[in-house]
């Protein structure tokens, strides 16, 4: 059982790898060792910044992510997943290369909407600058009101829980502050008529949980670890 080669394109960054990693070793219905996935991991924490590029201020991960997807072109590997979403902004360069079936957490996250949460109409997206700036969630996710947290939110509570130096999720920091600042930034959207919460951004995903928030906290990352591991 379970004889497909799954890859993970990662490093952006390390812990949402692993945690993605991790999230499918305990997903996937096992008896013993021999049942998992043969799994390829690439953790290059080399990548330069997906949101620092998007925004013109640093170098395009682009080539070092291509890097990964010829190694597991090389290895035969069937399905792959890159757990950053900001870096799917890029997608189509990886599918372009790539030999195998490359998930797409924009595609599955629409699905998941459209067919167990019919009802919600406004979602409430968590996510980098970068993402955000991409609209890439309005280009995905239709029939439904897609909104983001206030400029001044963004900044003083997604990023900051994000990327700040001392209490942010990606200098290894998993609880305290950058929680609380993810809820209250969450509370802000529902305020504005969110019923439902996207964490878009892998490293949001780490921490927050949908005991944090008061409607449907859907998590992209997971429902693509459920694909993945599809017979």
């Amino acid at each position: 059982m379970n004889d497909k080669k799954i890859g993970i394109i990662g490093g952006m960054g390390p812990e949402a790898t692993a945690y993605y990693y991790t999230q499918m070793i305990k997903l996937t219905g096992v008896h013993k060792d021999q049942d998992h996935f043969r799994v390829y991991i690439d953790s290059n924490a080399k990548v330069p910044d997906r949101t620092a590029a998007i925004l013109g201020k640093g170098p395009s991960p682009v080539p070092y992510i291509l890097e990964s997807i010829a190694w597991m072109n090389r290895e035969g590997i069937d399905e792959a997943f890159i757990p950053c979403f900001t870096s799917h902004y890029f997608f189509q360069e990886y599918v372009d290369h790539a030999e195998f079936t490359l998930h797409n957490a924009f595609t599955v996250c629409n699905a998941y909407l459209r067919e167990q949460l019919p009802e919600v109409k406004k979602v409430g997206v968590l996510a980098t600058t970068g993402t955000r700036s991409t609209k890439i969630f309005d280009r995905y996710l239709s029939d439904v009101e897609v909104i983001y947290p206030s400029v001044e939110d963004q900044e003083n509570k997604v990023m900051k829980a994000i990327y700040h130096p001392e209490i942010g999720i990606k200098g290894g920091r998993t609880e305290g502050e950058c929680i609380d600042l993810l809820i209250e930034a969450a509370n802000g959207l529902i305020a504005q008529g969110a019923t439902c919460i996207i964490a878009g951004c892998t490293e949001i995903g780490l921490v927050l949980r949908p005991h944090h928030c008061a409607v449907p906290l859907i998590d992209p990352m997971l429902l693509t670890v459920l694909e993945i591991i599809k017979p």
